[in-house]
């Protein structure tokens, strides 16, 4: 079996059938991008949030089958507690570094232990909201209303701009556990998680107004790490890149009791198409280079 994120399923519904690369030596799919800067190339990145890779894959051959491609480069974000090691990809990839750091909840051997900050704002949103396990696929239309309004709130665009047909995947797939955050008869939060190989990772959190007045985010994130009890939970990073300081890291940092870095992986693929497009490559640290944000 494929993880979720590397099922054709999933890369349709992030990019469309059209747009993705089956690689079957790393079981996951990659989705094609075109670059903006010359007509018919294209290059290709993994899937969102990150590209899962069997620790046992062939880096070398899926690389092979994306140059046969005709792509120019590949990159992706590997999942951080799974898959090949950093000497392994080191030796098959051009571009191999530190991007953001993850916390976790790893109850396999530590205490898991709030601050108290949190241990507060925990209990008062179990007192406040009832919080259950549901199906999505039971509430996708809130769900899809509540992740409406983070995106507005928050301003998100890019691939976390998620459609309709994405969330149909998600509620599609069984092994997804959902918790939803109850205020009398009012669904005012949801939390997305996917089990696999002993480790949860937290897919998505979307919380009303009401919600997040009355601690349902805490809470809710107080009865995943109850339910997984003795796994390894992956709470994700803050935003953007590195240690991700701010609002985001600190209310995940506050549940953890330990944490991990996740790494970018960049191949050239086609090394001469690269230097056309990329004249300055080595002024900048972003892979691809010509992909990188004008200053």
């Amino acid at each position: 079996m494929r993880h979720l994120y590397g099922t054709e399923a999933y890369a349709g519904g992030l990019g469309g059938k059209d747009g993705i690369i089956d690689i079957p030596e790393w079981k996951t799919h990659l989705l094609r991008r075109s670059v903006e800067q010359s007509a018919g190339v294209y290059d290709a990145t993994g899937p969102y949030p990150y590209c899962p890779l069997p620790a046992d894959c062939d880096l070398s051959g899926g690389l092979k089958r994306l140059a046969a491609s005709g792509l120019v480069s590949a990159v992706l974000i590997p999942d951080p507690l799974v898959g090949p090691s950093r000497a392994q990809a080191a030796e098959h990839f051009n571009v191999c570094r530190p991007f953001k750091t993850h916390y976790l909840v790893d109850q396999r051997t530590r205490t898991y232990e709030p601050t108290k900050h949190h241990r507060d704002r925990i209990r008062r949103g179990h007192r406040r909201c009832r919080i259950e396990v549901v199906a999505l696929q039971d509430h996708l239309p809130q769900w899809s209303a509540l992740y409406e309004r983070l995106i507005e709130r928050r301003d998100i665009s890019g691939v976390a701009a998620f459609s309709s047909a994405y969330f149909e995947v998600l509620a599609g797939d069984r092994a997804l556990v959902t918790f939803a955050a109850w205020m009398d008869n009012s669904l005012v939060g949801m939390n997305l998680w996917y089990p696999w190989e002993g480790v949860c990772s937290n897919h998505l959190l979307a919380v009303s107004t009401d919600g997040y007045a009355n601690g349902a985010s805490y809470a809710l994130y107080d009865a995943a790490i109850s339910h997984f009890s003795g796994q390894v939970l992956n709470l994700g990073g803050g935003a953007g890149v590195g240690d991700g300081a701010g609002g985001l890291a600190n209310f995940k940092s506050g549940f953890a009791n330990d944490q991990v870095t996740s790494f970018i992986y960049g191949a050239i693929l086609n090394k001469d198409r690269y230097r056309q497009l990329s004249p300055k490559a080595n002024s900048t640290e972003y892979f691809p280079a010509y992909r990188a944000p004008l200053a």
